[in-house]
């Protein structure tokens, strides 16, 4: 069984996730193994957060591993408390205008491949930061 099955399970167990979102997970799993022979855990979505004073972030999270977060927020998104959901919307944040289900969908259909966000920002401290959001 794989390290993320046992993770879902484990969350069901400890009453983090229900039964019937755990089988969600589950499926989002089993689909994203089977995606179009391309093997999501192969493929990563990268963040790079450089400055002229050097790297200040360098991560890259497995597609697999990133279509199970968006399910997971997804379902979380529920267990926000209304008053930061106003806040957040004070802000300018909607939650429920993020479909989860059509950013996995992209994922499967390579719709998402290449450079996703490119910014390039002067700091005082920093210098210029560029900020680097692709999937390779």
């Amino acid at each position: 069984m794989s390290v993320e099955k046992m993770r879902i399970l484990q969350m069901i167990q400890e009453g983090k996730v229900t039964a019937d979102e755990g089988m969600d997970l589950l499926k989002a799993v089993d689909e994203s193994s089977r995606a179009k022979g391309v093997d999501l855990n192969k493929r990563f979505l990268r963040v790079r957060v450089a400055s002229e004073r050097g790297m200040k972030a360098n991560v890259n999270v497995p597609l697999g591993l990133l279509k199970i977060a968006f399910k997971l927020c997804g379902m979380g998104m529920a267990f926000i408390p209304e008053e930061a959901q106003r806040e957040m919307e004070k802000k300018g944040i909607d939650l429920d205008q993020i479909d989860f289900d059509e950013l996995v969908a992209q994922i499967d259909q390579g719709s998402s491949d290449g450079k996703l966000v490119d910014v390039e920002t002067e700091d005082e401290k920093e210098g210029l930061i560029k900020v680097e959001v692709y999937v390779d």
